[in-house]
């Protein structure tokens, strides 16, 4: 069941992202049909905006869901490590979320119970990631945003972190007044963060292959 379950998350994850690429791709080429702001390109640009706002909806739709299933995919290996440390040890690491699975392996008391010595120093040494990117963003983007008074995506996000796209759209009526204005909105880049979790599942699925 722990195994179903795991793979079931990956399999989310992975629509998640090939939909998320595919509205990348509609935002990309639907600003590069934007025509001069002119009457006679008035029509034009409004169809135009009119999937710029949708692919943007859907990117902002798509990038919340991919986050949290990607914590509960997360969540899930610290459970599957649990389920396949028994078949080693009777000891077991936490498995209640990702996140004290981690705090587990740092507290002094339970160094002696570490019989996977080479899974401890890779979960210590290489998921720094999980804390500033993921664990951040599903905790301040998603589930407590509304308690901040930063606008959306802000934080975790930063124009100096090379972590956000920005898309922006202005139309005018025939008399040349502002008619619809879709203010600039930053979405997350999340292929870093895919490849910090295909490089961990990667490793994960190698070392217990090898392991049991």
């Amino acid at each position: 069941m722990a195994r179903s379950n795991f793979l079931n998350e990956w399999c989310f994850l992975e629509i998640l992202w090939g939909r998320l690429q595919n509205s990348q791709k509609i935002l990309y080429e639907s600003n590069l049909q934007i025509k001069e702001g002119t009457v006679k390109n008035f029509k034009h640009n409004m169809m135009v905006g009119r999937l710029l706002k949708h692919s943007l909806d859907d990117i902002f739709l798509d990038s919340n869901c991919f986050i949290l299933n990607a914590r509960i995919l997360m969540d899930g290996t610290a459970y599957l490590t649990s389920f396949l440390w028994r078949k080693i040890t009777k000891e077991r690491p936490c498995f209640g979320s990702f996140n004290q699975h981690k705090r587990w392996f740092c507290k002094p008391q339970n160094k002696n119970k570490i019989i996977d010595k080479e899974y401890a120093s890779y979960l210590l040494l290489n998921t720094d990631w999980f804390n500033n990117k993921l664990k951040k963003s599903r905790d301040e983007l998603i589930v407590h945003r509304f308690r901040s008074s930063d606008s959306y995506y802000v934080d975790a996000f930063r124009l100096d972190s090379g972590t956000v796209l920005k898309a922006n759209a202005l139309f005018k009526d025939f008399d040349g007044n502002k008619a619809v204005e879709y203010d600039t909105r930053q979405i997350p880049d999340l292929n870093e963060l895919m490849d910090n979790i295909c490089g961990f599942l990667s490793f994960f699925d190698e070392h217990f292959s090898q392991t049991l």
